[in-house]
C-alpha cells in the first residue's frame, strides 16, 4: 500500500523469512560461519536455537542458498507434535519419496534406499527440522537412529534441528545423551544491539530503494530498539506499521513520539511489544551468538555447549593426558596473555613476543598453551638454550590432531587453565581443531580473544583448516594481520576495520633472536654422519620441510625424486619416517635421485639449512614457509592449498601434486641469478612492538601490571 507512495520497489518489512533481506549482523554472521563449518563436516546434528523472530529460519535459508544443489539435497520438515512414524512419513514426503500405506519398517527401508542412491551419485542429504522443540522424545530418538545410516565410512544424512530455547532443554535431558554425542555444531541467536537495530532497518530499506523518505530521527531508532528488544521480526512488524502510519497521515518523517504512539497501539492489539528489551536477559551478549562447535561426536555436546563443564582444581589433575607445565617465572603469573599455539614456529614466535612485551614493563606476562606434546615441538637443545621462550608453557599432550578425533578431557584441562590463571586475554595462533576449540571456550567464558595472523585464506578454500581460521577470525575481538592484503580480506568479509590491525609477522622478531645462533649446515651434516657433497653442489640445494604421511608416500616420493634430479634436496625426517623409508628401500632410491634424507633437526639447525637453501619445498601445513618469506627464500608448496602460507606471497608457489608445475618452478629458480625476493611490508622486526603498543591501549588498566610486579615476575 505505502510502497509506491514512498518510491519503494517492494515491501521492506514483510514477516516471511527471505534470504534476499538477510542482515549480516555480528551475531548472525558468526552463527552462519559456524553453520557452514557444521555443513562442511557432512554428518551429525546441527542445533540452532533462538527466541521467536530471532532470524533462525532466514539464517538457515541463507545457508541453503549458498550450498551446491548438485551435491547437497536439502529437505525441510516443520514439526508440530509429530510421532516417530509421522516424522518418517514427513521426511520421505519432503524428499519426494512415496509413502502411501507403508509400515514403519518399509518407511525406514525406503528412506535408507533413497539416501544410499544419493550417496552412490556423489550427493548427500541434509534434513532441516523446524520448530524442533515440539518433537516427542520418540521422534528425536528416531532422528538419532537415522543418523546411523552409512555407506562405507560416510554418513548418509545430516540434520539441522531448528527451534526455540526449549529445544536445548529437551536435548539436555538424560534420555538424549546419545543424540548429544552426535551434535557437531550448536548456536543460539540473540537479539540485535542498538547499533545493529538501526543498521538492520536501513539495510532492509536500502534493498527496496529507500531514498530517506520517510526519514527517521536518531531517537526514533532508539525507540524502535527499546520497544522491540532488537528482535528482527518485532522490528519488521513495528516498522511496517510505522510506514503505514506515515503514509496515512501524510508525514515524511518518523520521530520517537511516532514510534511510541504506534508501538503502544500495536501492543494493545497483539500484546507482544514491550517498552523494555525483553530478550536481553536471555543471552550473554546482544548481537553475539551463544555458539559451540564440539570437537567430535564422542563429546557430550549440549552439556558442553551450555556449561563447558565445571572448572577443576588444577591443570595437572589428569595425568593420562601427559600434561607438562614449565615455568620461567619465580611466582605465579598474574592475568597473563594466554597464547594458544599448535606449531613449533608459532610457539617460538610467541616466545619472541614475550621477550619484547617484558621490555614494556606494564604488559601481562606471556603464557603458551600447546595442545600437543613438548617433544612434538622439536625445538632442539641448542634452540631451547638461546631462543626466548614464554614465561610459562603448558603442553596438553594430545597433539594438534588429537582434539579432532576426540578429547573432551583436553577442553576440561584448558578450562582449568582459564579458571586458575584468569588471563587478561587469549591470543589464538594457528588453524587446528585444537586452537579453534580453545578459542571458542575462551569466548564462552567471557575472556577477550585476540587473533594473530588473521585473514589468511587458501586459494581453494573449504578445507577444515580454512574453516577453522574463518571461525576464529569471526570470534576474535581484535585481529592482527601480517599483510595489508589480509587486512582487506577481513574487511570484505564484514569484520569492522577498527578491530583489525596490520602489524606484520612475528617471524622477523623470532629470526632476530635465532639467526645469530643458526647452526651451519656443515655442522648439522657432520653430526648426522652424512657426506657434505650435496652442500658443495654448484646448483645449491633445496630444503624439504613437509611431513611424510603414509597415505601420500606413493605419490610424494616419486615427485621428490623427480625434483631431486633437477636440484639436490635435503629432507630432515622424524625417526619413525626414516625407519619406514629404510625398511622399504626408499631411502637409497631417493639418495640415487639426489634427495638426502637426514634425522629430524632442531630449529636452529633447520634455520641454518634454510639460510643457504636455494628454495624451500613445503607441505600444506606450511612448516618454515613464514621463515622462508622473512629470509627472502622462495618456497614451493606441494600441498593442495595455501592454508599454511602467508596469503598471496609472490615468493610462495603452490603446485599441489602437479609434477610438471613443480619442475617448472624449480627450473625457474635455478635460472634466476638471485633466489632472494623482497620481504613484505611490515615484516621489519617491529611486529612485536606494534602488538605491544596496541595492547597498551586496548587492555584495561586493571589488566596491565605495574613495573614493580613485572620485575618481580621476571625474577
Amino acid at each position: 500500500m505505502y510502497e509506491s507512495h514512498f518510491g519503494l520497489s517492494g515491501p521492506p518489512f514483510q514477516l516471511n523469512p527471505d534470504p534476499a533481506f538477510y542482515f549480516d549482523s555480528r551475531g548472525h554472521s558468526n552463527a552462519l560461519a559456524y553453520l557452514k563449518f557444521g555443513v562442511h563436516q557432512g554428518e551429525g546434528f546441527i542445533i540452532v536455537t533462538g527466541e521467536i523472530g530471532a532470524g533462525k529460519t532466514t539464517l538457515v535459508r541463507t545457508l541453503l542458498e549458498g550450498l551446491d544443489a548438485d551435491n547437497v539435497v536439502a529437505a525441510q520438515v516443520v514439526s508440530t507434535q509429530l510421532e516417530s512414524g509421522d516424522l518418517l512419513r514427513a521426511i520421505l514426503t519432503a524428499y519426494g519419496v512415496p509413502t502411501a500405506g507403508a509400515s514403519k519398517a518399509h518407511l525406514i527401508a525406503s528412506l535408507e534406499g533413497f539416501l544410499t542412491a544419493l550417496a552412490a551419485k556423489g550427493r548427500r542429504a541434509l534434513l532441516i527440522v523446524d520448530e524442533a522443540q515440539n518433537l516427542k522424545h520418540e521422534a528425536v530418538e528416531e532422528l538419532r537412529m537415522l543418523s546411523n545410516f552409512q555407506l562405507g565410512n560416510h554418513a548418509l544424512l545430516q540434520s539441522f534441528l531448528i527451534g526455540q530455547p526449549e529445544l536445548r532443554t529437551l536435548l539436555q535431558s538424560k534420555s538424549m545423551e546419545q543424540l548429544r554425542q552426535r551434535v557437531i555444531a550448536s548456536c543460539h541467536l540473540g537479539p540485535l544491539d542498538q547499533t545493529e537495530t538501526r543498521a538492520y532497518i536501513e539495510h532492509r530499506l536500502h534493498r527496496v530503494g529507500w531514498k530517506d523518505s520517510p526519514s527517521f530521527s536518531d531517537d526514533a531508532f532508539d525507540a524502535i530498539h527499546r520497544w522491540t528488544g532488537g528482535v528482527p521480526r518485532r522490528i519488521n512488524r513495528l516498522c511496517n506499521r510505522l510506514f503505514l502510519a506515515a503514509f496515512l497521515s501524510g508525514k515524511d518523517a518518523i520521530a520517537a513520539e511516532t514510534v511510541d504512539q504506534t508501538a503502544g497501539e500495536l501492543r494493545s492489539e497483539i500484546g507482544e511489544l514491550a517498552d523494555v528489551p525483553m530478550l536481553m536477559s536471555s543471552v550473554a551478549h546482544p548481537g553475539r551468538p551463544d555458539v559451540t562447535i564440539p570437537p567430535n561426536p564422542s563429546m557430550p555436546v549440549l552439556d558442553a555447549a551450555v556449561d563447558f563443564g565445571a572448572a577443576g582444581s588444577g591443570i595437572g589433575s589428569n595425568a593420562s593426558l601427559g600434561v607438562v607445565q614449565r615455568s620461567r617465572s619465580g611466582s605465579k603469573l598474574q592475568r597473563p596473555l594466554l597464547c594458544v599455539v599448535d606449531t613449533r614456529t608459532d610457539f617460538l614466535k610467541i616466545g619472541a613476543l614475550s621477550r619484547v612485551l617484558e621490555e614494556y614493563g606494564d604488559l601481562p606476562p606471556v603464557m603458551a598453551v600447546q595442545p600437543g606434546t613438548e617433544e612434538g615441538l622439536a625445538i632442539g637443545a641448542a634452540g631451547a638454550a638461546v631462543l626466548p621462550l614464554p614465561k610459562m608453557e603448558i603442553h596438553l599432550g594430545i597433539g594438534s590432531i588429537g582434539v579432532a578425533h576426540g578429547s573432551a578431557a583436553a577442553l576440561t584441562r584448558f578450562d582449568e587453565v582459564l579458571a586458575e590463571f584468569m588471563p587478561s586475554a587469549v591470543l589464538a595462533v594457528g588453524k587446528s581443531d585444537a586452537v579453534l576449540m580453545c578459542t571458542l571456550l575462551a569466548n564462552k567464558r567471557g575472556v577477550p580473544v585476540l587473533r594473530l595472523d588473521a585473514g589468511q585464506r587458501s586459494t581453494g578454500g573449504g578445507s577444515s583448516a580454512e574453516m577453522n581460521g574463518v571461525l576464529i577470525d569471526r570470534v576474535a575481538d581484535a585481529l592482527y594481520t601480517n599483510k595489508l592484503l589480509t587486512y582487506y580480506t577481513l574487511y570484505r568479509e564484514g569484520i569492522p576495520s577498527d578491530r583489525v590491525h596490520c602489524v606484520g609477522s612475528l617471524a622477523a622478531n623470532l629470526l632476530h633472536f635465532g639467526l645469530p645462533h643458526a647452526v651451519p649446515p656443515l655442522e648439522s651434516f657432520a653430526r648426522a654422519k652424512l657426506s657434505p657433497v650435496v652442500l658443495n653442489d654448484p646448483r645449491g640445494f633445496g630444503l624439504v620441510s613437509l611431513a611424510l604421511q603414509p597415505k601420500a608416500m606413493d605419490e610424494l616420493l616419486p615427485m621428490l625424486a623427480t625434483l631431486g634430479r633437477e636440484l639436490p634436496l635435503v629432507w630432515p625426517l622424524r625417526e619413525d619416517a626414516l625407519v619406514a623409508l629404510k625398511s622399504t628401500g626408499q631411502e637409497a632410491r631417493l639418495a640415487d635421485s639426489g634427495v638426502i634424507v637426514m634425522p629430524a633437526q632442531g630449529y636452529l639447525e633447520e634455520i641454518g639449512l634454510l639460510q643457504q637453501a636455494r628454495c624451500l619445498i613445503a607441505g600444506s601445513e606450511g612448516e618454515l614457509v613464514e621463515e622462508a618469506v622473512t629470509l627472502g627464500v622462495r618456497s614451493i608448496t606441494l600441498g593442495n592449498d595455501r592454508s599454511g602460507m602467508p596469503v598471496a606471497d609472490p615468493s610462495s608457489i603452490v603446485v599441489g601434486r602437479n609434477v610438471e608445475q613443480a619442475l617448472k618452478a624449480v627450473r625457474e629458480i635455478l635460472l634466476t641469478e638471485s633466489t632472494r625476493v623482497d620481504v613484505p611490508e611490515y615484516w621489519d622486526g617491529g611486529t612485536a612492538s606494534r602488538i605491544a603498543k596496541h595492547l597498551r591501549s586496548w587492555l584495561p588498566a586493571s589488566m596491565r601490571v605495574s613495573t614493580a610486579r613485572a620485575a618481580e615476575s621476571v625474577r
